[in-house]
């Protein structure tokens, strides 16, 4: 992804003594994740694993059974961004130990199949409060596949009064802040109105949103996170690192910085979705 004519992405840093302040309560624990090699490469695996082992962290932690559906948002972005889900995220992360290793059938007649294991030090931050069921945010672009080149447009509608911040996040985690921007600071949005990026007056600057795909790469799926807030999001100028367009010098924050950022803001003080898309040539 990337912004045209100048446009800036502000680049997440953020640290981690803040969210002893922000968080109600975190806390580490060794969890471990397997997946099956049956029809899937070892890259899948081992990312099918790691998630699975970062769903048992907040399990444990939380107390609550999580369904896959809320788990596995995008199999592609490197990680399934696991941490950003309910009930409780995830913040930090180590592996201790991954191996391939056979498992024996259920059934003694069947052949034994391989499994990628993996184990973890994951570090869960428990969320607090509830959400107010009657805040929600509505985001949609205009296609959902894409070839490098096209532009993208996005729409973004929430129930109440709100403060958007929409964040890329690419395919090896990396998030990039894309509205608001320097060029576009305004990110207050009444109640059931549209925020429409870029729209007309954006266009007119030569602002867009055009789908990119990295040197050496034949497809990228990437997501939008909106995040739709109550009051706005305050960051400190010390927290970022700014690029211009065509100028990436890799240190962008992560979206477990994203999380540590986020989850200290109360439940029913935010909404937040999802957007998925692919990037082909």
């Amino acid at each position: 992804m990337k912004i045209t004519k100048r446009i800036f992405f502000f680049l997440l840093i953020i640290d981690l003594c803040a969210l002893t302040v922000l968080a109600g309560e975190t806390k580490w624990v060794t969890v471990e994740g397997t997946a099956s090699l049956e029809n899937i490469t070892k890259v899948e695996a081992r990312r099918m694993a790691i998630d699975n082992a970062r769903r048992n962290a907040i399990e444990r932690v939380v107390g609550v059974d999580l369904i896959s559906e809320t788990l596995v948002i995008n199999n592609r972005v490197s990680g399934d961004i696991v941490c950003i889900i309910p009930h409780g995220r995830i913040i930090d992360e180590e592996i201790l130990q991954e191996n391939v290793e056979l498992s024996p059938s259920i059934e003694k007649t069947a052949a034994q199949y391989i499994n990628y294991k993996v184990k973890m030090r994951i570090l869960v931050a428990k969320e607090q409060g509830k959400a107010d069921p009657f805040f929600s945010v509505k985001a949609e672009i205009n296609r959902n596949v894409f070839k490098a080149g096209d532009q993208i447009e996005l729409r973004i509608t929430p129930t109440k009064d709100a403060y958007i911040s929409v964040f890329n996040i690419l395919e090896d985690e990396t998030a990039l802040i894309i509205v608001p921007n320097r060029f576009r600071k305004n990110n207050f949005v009444r109640a059931n109105s549209t925020l429409v990026f870029p729209d007309e007056n954006d266009i007119k600057r030569g602002i867009t949103l055009e789908a990119f795909i990295g040197e050496g790469k034949r497809d990228t799926k990437e997501m939008f996170h909106i995040i739709a807030l109550k009051e706005p999001m305050k960051f400190e100028t010390a927290k970022f690192s700014e690029g211009v367009f065509g100028i990436y010098n890799g240190r962008s924050g992560l979206v477990y910085d994203l999380v540590k950022e986020t989850v200290g803001i109360p439940l029913s003080q935010r909404a937040e979705t999802f957007i998925h898309y692919h990037i082909m040539k």
